[in-house]
């Protein structure tokens, strides 16, 4: 299933715009993203957090040209003329080649955390050039860390081979960014991040409602 995750940022015009007219677009696109069928839409605030961008949304169906249709709608509406998307992330979820017999995760639409932290990362061309066998060893001290922290913190791996410029985007919920920090910076130290190519940009975002996250705009 494919999942977008599209940052936002506001066009000059968008103060030219008097403040009851553009509440007026703020509702109005509120209540078409809520009315949406063919694409599930979750909205977060990036504001503060990250320059160039001031909202997120996550977005995800059965097809990714569904998600193309979604953002060029949402940037045919009054509020969307003054929007750019200022970065975007693909993956789709699929079954872990460390886990064949699981089932792919699902997304975090059941979730009610404060916070999500998502960003793409890529190996490096030894940690493919291994044997299954070696990979698969690593892996276990990489989840077996996670899973310490799976009663607070939830994760999702999204791929992202051949649909976008890195190989994963991996993305974490929680109500306590120090304790996600903690969970990084211990992962950090095992054997897996020998074989981290990069990671980076990390976003930062607050969960909300459609109407508030447009508010912040």
């Amino acid at each position: 299933m494919p999942h977008s995750y599209l940052f936002f940022d506001i066009e000059p015009s968008i103060h030219l715009v008097p403040a009851e007219e553009l509440q007026a677009f703020k509702e109005e696109c509120a209540s078409w993203i809520e009315l949406q069928t063919n694409v599930r839409v979750r909205a977060f605030a990036t504001l503060g957090l990250k320059a160039g961008s001031r909202i997120m949304l996550h977005a995800w169906t059965d097809e990714a040209a569904d998600i193309q249709t979604f953002v060029r709608d949402l940037l045919h509406t009054k509020l969307g003329a003054h929007l750019k998307i200022t970065y975007s992330l693909l993956g789709m979820t699929r079954t872990s080649p460390y886990n064949p017999k699981g089932t792919p995760p699902k997304p975090f639409e059941d979730s009610n955390k404060k916070y999500l932290v998502v960003y793409p990362f890529t190996k490096t061309i030894a940690w493919h050039l291994k044997p299954q066998e070696e990979r698969s060893a690593i892996m276990r001290d990489h989840v077996g860390v996670g899973r310490k922290y799976r009663s607070s913190i939830d994760q999702l791996l999204l791929y992202s081979y051949g649909v976008d410029d890195h190989e994963f985007i991996v993305s974490y919920e929680t109500d306590s960014l120090q304790e996600f920090q903690t969970l990084v910076m211990e992962l950090r130290g095992t054997e897996g991040r020998r074989y981290t190519q990069n990671d980076i940009p990390m976003f930062t975002c607050v969960r909300m409602a459609p109407r508030q996250a447009l508010d912040m705009l």
